[in-house]
């Protein structure tokens, strides 16, 4: 809340409240009228002084000098060029050189190319505080002397008039001298001579009426308007407009906060991702703020990554959350910016975009979606408010902007992912691929020393992936914890029925309380497995999640009857969990507790595997395993639904087909 206070207008209490020079530009204004109770001046937007200031500048013609003695000194330099050389070239000097140099001298002879003059007139300075302004016309550089020349000697052969023209060249001397150091001050004098001051409003005077549309003239009324009142103000700070600030950011951080604790409590409860989400708010406000900050015309609001904290957050928990972040980090930016209402409904549209289209994010072709849908969410409303506000001259920057933003922020997001998935272990739907492999070496183990688990392992995976894929949760997510949740069971694999092949069952000579205690060990086996095999917390979290803390009914009711008056604690007889907490962990309990069922029961007869798969439904329901995890009434139907069509395709039937009997062996005549 601190963070994103800290970069919010009025941090400062601060009491003068600057509108920003374009965000507004077009809307209606909703207040009140504002009438001028006295008289002010009103200034120039910075952006329209600035342009005025370079129209100034670029106006302003150059400052040379003149050189009196150019002339006689260029002809006596070519006098002295005369010497040295060929005796024909020599004559041509002496005969046309003086000439050719009244020629090249008939307008003004500058040192500098006059490509550079970007001005109709130019400045002579005479000295004694005299100068004379001549047309740009009148005055030629080297290359047109040269140019000249040329033309004047065409007659000669190549070699012989190549000469002639550089020894004349070297003789002429220019006749005016840029001036640096003056043309610099002529350009400070044009730009200070710009008025800053626009217009004089008078007291009583409207300066912006309600229900008009805010234009370029009344921004600028307000903006000094507001100037003058805290000017004439003897209160300069404000404790009110700090706690406003702090309110504004609390409000905000404070509705992500109660999303997160009603929603999606496993991240509220967790530090590590609490504060990861509750810093999304902060990054974009402080980007919201250093777009106002940075000195430049360009629309850099566009360019703040909040589509890219969108799909990274998408990426690590779900687009659900994602979406609720968007919404939250494009209100702390457009705060930071002075309550921007179009940036924020920009960053609002192409966040939500971008955190879709990271859902179910598998391969990394699926970049380009993501560039398209984030450009789509910057452009579409960017171009729809310039049109609504009649400023269609903004669009071209935003575009370039928001292409710009929407490859950024995708290539920010997979490098981002790249990292997480090699420094932190981190599972993104990308790298789940890996590991939905049945040569993986614990699933292997698994099958070598636990036939009867491995193969109810590829039976859970089956009906849990379907029945992910039937409400829309993350399907290969809950296959692959799936594969691996019964991996504990690799460590006492003789304990477990559907591994007792040809042996007994040694729970038969065991305590009811010591045979709970190694069923329920298989949970931690399982996690301390993963862990050695380096298996992501995104797959192992199925791991004690698949039982929760559902009660070992089997032993537990052995103890009840074996009872001699002692007290069975129930605690002894239950998993230690926690509960599942999302779609795709309570897909495996239910899937997990199904498939186990189903070796009980008739799984020909839809009626016997219905009625199984709802008693499932309804114990755990009633024993609260699904309090903590998303799903819906409707989402129970669908699964139940997939449980009992799967269960079924799996147990089918099949034709007994008649033999034929040989032709060699047919029946002996009567």
């Amino acid at each position: 809340m601190f963070g994103t206070a800290a970069f919010f207008p009025g941090r400062s209490g601060d009491t003068q409240r600057k509108l920003d020079d374009t965000n507004q530009l077009g809307t209606i204004w909703t207040e009140e009228s504002v009438v001028a109770p006295y008289a002010f001046s009103v200034r120039k937007l910075p952006s329209t002084l600035e342009v005025e200031q370079d129209r100034a500048r670029k106006s302003t013609p150059l400052v040379f000098r003149a050189v009196p003695s150019a002339i006689e000194e260029s002809k006596e330099r070519l006098r002295s060029a005369t010497d040295g050389v060929s005796a024909p070239i020599a004559t041509l000097l002496r005969r046309r050189g003086v000439d050719l140099l009244n020629d090249a001298f008939s307008l003004g002879v500058i040192d500098i190319d006059d490509a550079t003059i970007k001005t109709a007139m130019v400045v002579v300075d005479l000295g004694s505080a005299a100068e004379r302004i001549i047309p740009k016309t009148e005055v030629r550089d080297i290359g047109a002397i040269q140019a000249r020349l040329s033309e004047g000697l065409s007659a000669l052969d190549p070699a012989t008039r190549n000469t002639a023209i550089d020894i004349i060249k070297r003789s002429i001397m220019p006749t005016l001298r840029l001036d640096s150091s003056l043309s610099q001050r002529a350009r400070d004098e044009a730009v200070a001579s710009v008025p800053t001051v626009q217009e004089i409003v008078r007291s009583g005077d409207v300066i912006i009426r309600k229900g008009t549309r805010l234009d370029q003239r009344a921004l600028a009324r307000l903006t000094s308007f507001r100037d003058a009142e805290y000017l004439r103000s003897e209160v300069r700070f404000s404790p009110f407009i700090a706690l406003g600030s702090f309110g504004h950011a609390v409000v905000l951080i404070g509705l992500l906060v109660l999303y997160l604790r009603f929603l999606r409590r496993s991240s509220y409860v967790r530090n590590g991702q609490l504060a990861s989400l509750l810093a999304m708010p902060v990054i974009t406000a402080s980007m919201g703020w250093l777009s106002i900050t940075i000195p430049t015309e360009l629309p850099i609001e566009y360019a703040i990554l909040a589509p890219a904290l969108a799909m990274i957050v998408t990426v690590l928990y779900d687009a659900r959350t994602a979406v609720m972040c968007a919404v939250i980090m494009a209100l702390s930016a457009a705060g930071a910016r002075g309550n921007d209402y179009s940036v924020a409904i920009v960053l609002i549209t192409s966040g939500i975009l971008g955190a879709l289209a990271a859902n179910n994010l598998q391969n990394r072709i699926q970049i380009f979606t993501a560039i398209v849908s984030i450009f789509l969410g910057l452009s579409l409303i960017s171009v729809c408010i310039s049109l609504e506000r009649s400023m269609s001259d903004y669009l071209l920057p935003i575009l370039v902007i928001a292409a710009v933003n929407a490859v950024a922020s995708t290539l920010v997001t997979f490098a981002v992912i790249i990292m997480l998935e090699r420094v932190f272990n981190v599972a993104t739907d990308m790298r789940l691929d890996e590991f939905d492999n049945t040569n993986h070496p614990l699933l292997q183990q698994l099958n070598e020393r636990a036939p009867g688990t491995y193969q109810h392992t590829l039976a859970v995976a089956r009906l849990a992936e379907a029945a992910a894929t039937a409400i829309g949760a993350n399907a290969l997510l809950t296959k692959v914890g799936a594969l691996f949740h019964d991996i504990g069971k690799l460590e006492k694999s003789e304990y477990f029925v559907e591994n007792q092949i040809d042996i007994g069952n040694k729970h038969d000579k065991m305590t009811p309380k010591k045979s709970a205690a190694i069923i329920r060990q298989h949970v931690q086996d399982g996690i301390e497995l993963a862990k050695e095999y380096r298996l992501p917390n995104r797959i192992w979290k199925f791991i004690p999640t698949h039982h929760g803390t559902m009660l070992i009914r089997h032993f537990y009711a052995r103890a009840l009857e074996e009872n001699t008056g002692g007290v069975v604690d129930e605690q002894d007889y239950r998993y230690a969990g926690p509960k599942p907490d999302s779609k795709e962990t309570a897909i495996l309990m239910l899937a997990d507790a199904t498939e186990a069922l189903s070796r009980l029961v008739d799984t020909t007869q839809r009626e016997d595997i219905a009625a199984a798969v709802d008693r499932i439904i309804v114990d755990r329901f009633e024993d609260g395993q699904l309090s903590e995890a998303p799903l819906t009434t409707a989402d129970l139907d669908l699964i139940r639904e997939s449980l009992v069509k799967n269960l079924l395709a799996s147990s089918h039937k099949r034709v007994k087909y008649r033999e034929v009997d040989a032709p060699d062996a047919a029946p002996p005549q009567q």
